[in-house]
């Protein structure tokens, strides 16, 4: 008797599964409160297709299953992405349509791996979670992707290098570098601008109170903004120009971060002598995104 009520309850819940129609909701836009449904095949063999000219490396035909307006604002990357690309396999791991209730647009969410080997030789694989949007023309009208960057990958990865303290056992040492991203390119780069133009006021903005500095020789210093604001005596002209700026923090601290800047510079004294260098500098931006230190190095040019 046991027996037949169990398989009984498991036929009505079956039943109950199989009978509701709708799930889950929306909880922002015009769309809130409304509950999904299932989509149709048709709209994931859409996302299927396209995915299909993807990997054979078919730009002209992936972009015909999307929007008019999507390809006016994907035709440049698109056509620029593939031509770096040499190889690219998406595979589907699994799809699923569906829909807002009463909307005649339907959404695909499609999980998948994708490898990539570009014409440069680099090489990348993805754990993607991609978010299609078909209207009512069947044709792709919106898309975001979500990616997983396994740790194996050559490059991309969110986190990388080593920081090696003198003292092994500092908590910091042996953690990893991430890019910082608190401003400090745009500070450089305003901050180059003023130097050049010999806008010391300007100039100073960028600095803490204190700074402390070791020069090209190695001096240590610790100046303050009223010694800073000497720097640009005895010069008439300075020409520092940028090669390449690098935000970076040890992971895992403090948002304090170390910016490397590679450069050339060349200044002309007012006796006439020129001072004309390739430099590696370290800038140090404080919980304040001031500049609080500075390492540097030198290289003569010819």
């Amino acid at each position: 008797m046991k027996k037949f009520v169990l398989a009984g309850a498991i036929i009505a819940s079956t039943f109950s599964v199989s009978a509701q129609t709708t799930a889950g909701k929306y909880f922002s836009g015009p769309d809130a409160g409304k509950a999904f449904q299932l989509g149709s095949e048709k709209s994931s063999q859409v996302v299927l297709d396209a995915v299909k000219a993807y990997n054979a490396n078919d730009s002209e035909k992936e972009l015909t299953y999307y929007s008019s307006e999507m390809q006016k604002d994907m035709v440049e990357f698109n056509k620029k992405w593939h031509n770096y690309i040499k190889n690219v396999n998406d595979v589907p791991m699994a799809i699923l349509p569906i829909k807002v209730a009463g909307s005649k647009n339907e959404i695909v969410l499609l999980q998948s791996e994708e490898t990539r080997e570009a014409k440069d030789g680099s090489k990348e694989k993805m754990n993607l979670f991609e978010i299609f949007e078909i209207n009512k023309d069947g044709k792709i009208s919106n898309f975001n992707q979500y990616s997983k960057i396994p740790s194996t990958n050559e490059f991309g990865k969110t986190t990388g290098g080593k920081y090696i303290t003198e003292d092994p056992k500092n908590e910091v040492n042996g953690r990893a570098f991430q890019f910082s991203n608190r401003g400090e390119i745009e500070a450089m780069e305003k901050f180059n601008k003023a130097y050049n133009a010999m806008d010391v006021a300007t100039v100073l903005t960028f600095f803490a109170e204190k700074v402390k500095i070791t020069d090209f020789d190695g001096n240590k210093l610790e100046l303050t903004k009223k010694d800073l604001s000497q720097m640009m005596e005895g010069y008439t002209s300075l020409d520092w120009k940028f090669t390449s700026i690098l935000p970076i923090k040890i992971a895992y601290t403090d948002p304090v971060s170390g910016v490397f800047v590679t450069s050339t510079e060349k200044r002309v004294s007012k006796d006439g002598s020129v001072w004309n260098k390739s430099l590696v500098e370290i800038f140090q931006f404080d919980l304040n995104g001031k500049i609080s230190g500075i390492d540097q190095y030198s290289q003569g040019r010819k």
